[in-house]
């Protein structure tokens, strides 16, 4: 399923993104699970009710406020993580605006 997000940051000290800039990133996010009787894994209207309550966290927000050091990476791994808590999910890809993503994925041990 996929979501788009926006927000700003800066990465202090980074030649080109070390001043406040936006970006809307593309989520898109992958479950795992067992068939159920009604043929799914999980609906598709309850995993986007439980995707945007974590996403709702960073969406029109400055991540500095956040995180640390708000990488695509570190956004990506913390709504992976987020989102576990609540939902069987397999693979988590941030897509930084265009031609730009990062993947955080189940691991396999």
């Amino acid at each position: 399923m996929e979501f788009f997000v926006d927000y700003s940051h800066l990465l202090p000290g980074h030649p080109k993104c070390g001043v406040p800039h936006g970006h809307t990133a593309k989520v898109v996010v992958e479950i795992y699970g067992r068939i159920r009787e009604d043929g799914m894994i999980m609906d598709f209207k309850e995993m986007e009710e439980k995707c945007w309550r974590v996403l709702s966290e960073i969406d029109h927000k400055d991540l500095n406020k956040k995180f640390e050091r708000p990488t695509s990476e570190n956004i990506a791994n913390w709504i992976f993580e987020e989102l576990r808590k609540d939902i069987s999910v397999s693979r988590l890809a941030f897509h930084e605006g265009q031609g730009k993503w990062c993947v955080v994925e189940e691991s396999a041990s």
